[in-house]
């Protein structure tokens, strides 16, 4: 027999990294309130398309008379009038500034063809 040393037992298998525990939880007010600038652009300009249709139906929040029900109605009519309008009348600005637009947009495609991955 030969006297050989004993094998070092094997290392065991590495696991996975710790975890460290979960991030705190933000302030509620800054889970509520909290709005990036992207955000915030859109909110504004939800704000003002929102605020045309207000000022277009007439509403008056001060006036005795102020009916918010009708006021929705008014609202909700007045967006499917402007709706009809669009569609009605936006499809000939479309169509004349694709003309021009998709050619260009097909040649710089083909011309950058060779540089996208």
């Amino acid at each position: 027999m030969t006297d050989t040393p004993p094998a070092d037992p094997p290392e065991p298998p590495a696991g996975p990294p710790e975890k460290t525990g979960k991030p705190p939880k933000r302030p509620l007010l800054r889970r509520l309130f909290g709005i990036s600038l992207w955000g915030g652009v859109k909110l504004t300009g939800l704000c003002i398309l929102v605020g045309f249709f207000v000022m277009a139906a007439n509403f008056n929040p001060a006036a005795q008379d102020a009916n918010i029900p009708a006021a929705l109605a008014a609202i909700a009519k007045q967006t499917l009038a402007a709706a009809g309008w669009a569609i009605r009348n936006f499809w000939k600005p479309a169509l004349a500034g694709a003309t021009i637009v998709v050619p260009l947009w097909v040649l710089w495609r083909l011309i950058s063809l060779p540089f996208r991955k």
